[in-house]
């Protein structure tokens, strides 16, 4: 979803670095900076990326953090679902993209079967250490949902990736066996809606 051309990254939310560094590995000379708010995952991801700045993103000041910095392309991985505003840092992370960049951005997906499975049949929203249902998780999005997000904030989506999955556990015959037969259809409307367990788009200005 990076694109190749793409020569400095913003990674938001880049843990300890491996996300950043396989994008310098793929790409020699490409520059990638990180925005952590754990300051063990900002010391680690120090040691592969250009930069690391230290700072929630629920309080950070991004005239200040990123200063006269522009970025070919902006990643929120997992992250958007955590903040209090999704849409605020959107809008401020759009001020410091090129002319012709983009953002990629990376949500579970509520609509997908396990979440029908527990609410509409078991009648209960889990409480859970990762995936749809993590704790830590402050808002919920389907697809659209997504898209309305990237709109409000001035920008389209390009491209759509979907990670298809059967249940609410990863990996398996399964679920492997799934995404291969599956992923050249993910589009088609029950799978891109029900079998998608993460979502991925590319988006530019409008």
């Amino acid at each position: 979803m990076v694109p190749s051309a793409a020569m400095s990254v913003l990674d938001v939310g880049c843990s300890s670095g491996a996300l950043g560094a396989s994008l310098k590995n793929g790409c020699p000379g490409r520059t990638v900076i990180g925005i952590e708010r754990d300051a063990a995952f900002a010391a680690l991801a120090r040691r592969q990326l250009d930069d690391v700045i230290c700072a929630d993103l629920n309080q950070i000041d991004w005239s200040d953090a990123m200063m006269d910095r522009l970025f070919d392309c902006i990643i929120f991985a997992d992250v958007l679902e955590h903040l209090m505003d999704p849409g605020r840092q959107l809008r401020e992370a759009k001020r410091f993209l090129r002319s012709g960049g983009c953002i990629v951005i990376s949500l579970p997906n509520i609509r997908h079967a396990s979440a029908l499975f527990a609410i509409f049949l078991k009648g209960t929203f889990p409480r859970r250490d990762r995936g749809i249902f993590d704790r830590t998780h402050l808002h919920w999005f389907t697809i659209n949902d997504a898209k309305a997000l990237v709109a409000e904030a001035g920008m389209c989506v390009e491209h759509v990736s979907c990670a298809l999955r059967l249940g609410d556990e990863g990996g398996g015959i399964m679920n492997r066996l799934a995404d291969k037969a599956l992923g050249p259809i993910q589009g088609f409307f029950p799978i891109r809606e029900f079998l998608t367990y993460q979502f991925c788009l590319r988006a530019v200005a409008s």
